[in-house]
């Protein structure tokens, strides 16, 4: 299996590694092509989030054992978008030894936040 090139590779607050691979973020602004001018604020979303939201009813249909959370950011949107969140939503799944690595499996520019998401880390 080849090996995935990395647009970028980052922190989140708790700690967790977050990446984002190249084919990834392709096939998405291919299907939401509103997010492509937003690569870096996607990257920041995940770094420093205004919230940080677990999404419970995504992770039961999971059978890999897979967490999804969703990472909220404001102030990051123009033109059209301006006044949206950038939402970036990460799989988190157990690696060597069971360290949490999370990877972005969508990013999207949503009015609000999801009511289902339970919050899970909140910017202080």
């Amino acid at each position: 299996m080849p090996t995935r090139k990395l647009l970028w590779k980052v922190k989140d607050p708790r700690g967790l590694v977050v990446c984002l691979a190249n084919d990834i973020w392709q096939e998405h602004v291919a299907y939401r092509p509103e997010i492509k001018d937003y690569l870096d604020a996607v990257a920041l979303t995940v770094k420093d989030p205004d919230a940080i939201y677990f999404d419970p009813k995504t992770t039961a249909l999971r059978t890999t054992g897979a967490q999804i959370y969703w990472y909220y950011r404001s102030g990051l949107t123009q033109g059209k978008y301006a006044g949206n969140y950038v939402a970036v939503v990460v799989k988190f799944v157990a690696e060597n030894s069971h360290l949490l690595r999370g990877y972005v499996e969508s990013a999207l520019l949503p009015n609000d936040i999801m009511r289902r998401l339970a919050p899970e880390w909140t910017r202080t």
